[in-house]
C-alpha cells in the first residue's frame, strides 16, 4: 500500500493531469490554442502558462481532501481498511471519474457532492455500475443551484425561508431547473396533468414537488456518508 494516501487515489488515474505530466500538458495546451487564429504567441505563452499550474492545484488540492476524508472514515468506521481501496476497482473508477469532473470545477458544494459520493462507495454503498457512472455525471451537469432545488423538496419545512425566497424570484433561472430535474425522473409532478404544459402563475418552487425514488437515491448518494441511510 502506498505510503502518501493521495498515492493511492492517483495509482489508477492516468487520464488526467500528473504533476510530472506538466510540460507534455502545456504542449498539448499550445497546440490546441495555435489553431484559433486570434490568439497569437504571446497568449498561447499566458494561458499555458496560468492554466496548467491550476489543472495541477486543482488536481492535488482534490487528492488531499478525498485523502483526508478518507483518513477520517478509518478513525469512525470500525473494520475499514484504505489498503483494500487499491484493489477495489468499482471505487478506482469512480475516484478517477469524479477525478475528472472535480478539475473541472472550483465550486465547493459540487466538489463535497463527489467527495461524498466517493466515500460512499468506499464503505461499500455503491450502487450498480450504470447508475454510479449515471449519478457522477449529474453532479457534473447539475448547477449548484439543481442540487439546492433537490434539497429544498426533500425537506421543505427546514430548508431556509430567506434563500427559498430567492429560488422563487429568480424563477426565469429556477423554473427550467425545476422542469429539468423533472424531466430527467428527480421529481414527482404535483401539478395536474392538464396544467405542466401551461405557464404557471407562481415560481415552480412553490408548487409542493416530492423526490421521486431515483431523486431520493442520487441525494442520499451526494450525502455525507454518515447521513446516508
Amino acid at each position: 500500500m502506498p505510503d502518501d494516501p493521495i498515492k493511492l487515489f492517483a495509482t489508477r488515474a492516468e487520464k488526467f493531469p500528473q504533476s510530472n505530466d506538466s510540460d507534455a500538458t502545456r504542449a498539448a495546451l499550445e497546440k490546441i490554442v495555435e489553431q484559433i487564429p486570434v490568439f497569437g504567441p504571446a497568449t498561447i505563452h499566458v494561458i499555458s502558462q496560468f492554466l496548467v499550474p491550476g489543472v495541477e492545484r486543482r488536481r492535488e488540492s482534490w487528492f488531499k481532501d478525498l485523502a483526508d476524508a478518507v483518513d477520517r472514515l478509518k478513525e469512525r468506521v470500525d473494520g475499514f481498511d484504505v489498503g483494500n481501496l487499491a484493489q477495489n476497482e468499482d471505487f478506482i473508477s469512480a475516484t478517477i471519474q469524479a477525478t475528472r469532473i472535480a478539475i473541472g470545477t472550483h465550486q465547493q458544494q459540487k466538489l463535497e457532492a463527489l467527495r461524498n459520493a466517493v466515500l460512499n462507495i468506499a464503505l461499500g454503498r455503491s450502487l450498480d455500475e450504470e447508475k454510479q457512472r449515471v449519478f457522477l455525471g449529474l453532479v457534473d451537469i447539475f448547477t449548484v443551484t439543481h442540487l439546492e432545488i433537490l434539497r429544498l423538496f426533500a425537506n421543505p419545512a427546514v430548508y431556509p425561508s430567506n434563500r427559498r425566497a430567492e429560488l422563487r424570484e429568480r424563477r426565469q433561472l429556477t423554473d427550467p431547473m425545476v422542469i429539468d430535474l423533472n424531466d430527467r425522473g428527480m421529481l414527482v409532478d404535483p401539478r395536474p396533468y392538464v396544467a405542466r404544459t401551461r405557464e404557471s402563475p407562481e415560481s415552480l418552487t412553490l408548487l409542493g414537488w416530492t423526490l421521486s425514488p431515483l431523486g431520493k437515491e442520487f441525494l442520499s448518494f451526494i450525502a455525507p456518508p454518515e447521513q446516508m441511510r
